[in-house]
């Protein structure tokens, strides 16, 4: 609030007329977001990723040029256009960017913008999260996450997950499933490096069935970026996934330049060009 405080004040300073909204929760935001009419010709939408992604899905429906401002604690889908957390920085922005056209995940009737995860990864995001009980700052938010991973690990039982890419089976019985338009985790757990959302496809990285030994080993060997990090990880490339899991069955597409995304100038080459993890072997499923 503190920051979409401030850039209300930037922006009126500046000659923009603006309002200011507030929702105290996602459903709210998502039910705004599907039935109103905009009089206005830029979103701004301050928060993580799942605050962008459902604020998102008006900028999708209405073709309105969409400014992320990053404020949660992953901000996945901002920081690979490099956007600034800074209030600041939107006001340049509205002058000199770019609206770029981009890919956003489709499940059900909801939009993601970043990853949808399965399995463990699920697991430790949900019980995180439940009761909204987590840490602020970032470190504190970091050993919270390592601390419930750990409780994850020896209370609950791995899941059984089934995958299929472009209606080819290619996994009956993972534990671990992330679907990503964007890279997964950047600069902390990169599970799917070679993802874009300006290239019509997901990336799917798959743990198949190992013990939770083996998958802590894993996850640590990633973290660290270790050599044979990738042995037993699956790694593949398509438009449409299909998750079952639990008795739950998620259908995922990938929905081409739906997004008008308002990027700072030069950040869609940069994206274009930079180096990806090599060793990942990424299967082209189709």
């Amino acid at each position: 609030m503190a920051r979409a405080g401030r850039l209300r004040r930037l922006l009126r300073q500046r000659g923009w007329a603006c309002r200011q909204l507030a929702f105290s929760n996602l459903a709210d935001l998502t039910r705004w977001a599907r039935t109103t009419e905009p009089d206005f010709s830029h979103l701004v939408a301050v928060g993580g990723d799942a605050t962008l992604s459902a604020a998102a899905k008006l900028a999708v429906r209405r073709a309105i040029p969409f400014v992320p401002v990053p404020n949660g604690f992953g901000n996945v889908f901002a920081r690979v256009f490099g956007h600034s957390e800074r209030a600041e920085s939107v006001i340049p922005l509205l002058a000199t960017g770019q609206v770029r056209m981009v890919d956003v995940g489709v499940a059900g009737d909801e939009i993601f913008l970043s990853h949808r995860s399965y399995g463990f990864l699920e697991q430790v995001q949900a019980t995180a999260e439940r009761g909204r009980q987590q840490p602020r700052g970032r470190l504190l938010r970091h050993l919270w996450y390592y601390g419930v991973a750990r409780d994850v690990l020896f209370q609950m039982p791995l899941p059984s997950i089934a995958v299929e890419i472009d209606g080819r089976p290619v996994a009956d019985d993972a534990v671990l499933v992330t679907v990503a338009n964007v890279e997964t985790y950047r600069g902390f757990l990169s599970l799917t490096p070679s993802a874009s959302p300006i290239d019509g496809l997901f990336d799917v990285c798959i743990v198949p069935r190992i013990g939770k030994l083996r998958l802590t080993a894993k996850l640590l060997q990633m973290m660290a970026r270790a050599p044979g990090r990738w042995r037993g990880v699956l790694l593949y490339r398509g438009s449409r996934v299909a998750i079952t899991t639990e008795g739950r069955r998620d259908e995922l597409r990938v929905s081409r330049k739906a997004l008008p995304v308002l990027i700072p100038a030069g950040s869609m080459e940069a994206l274009r060009q930079r180096t990806v993890d090599e060793d990942a072997p990424v299967i082209q499923a189709s």
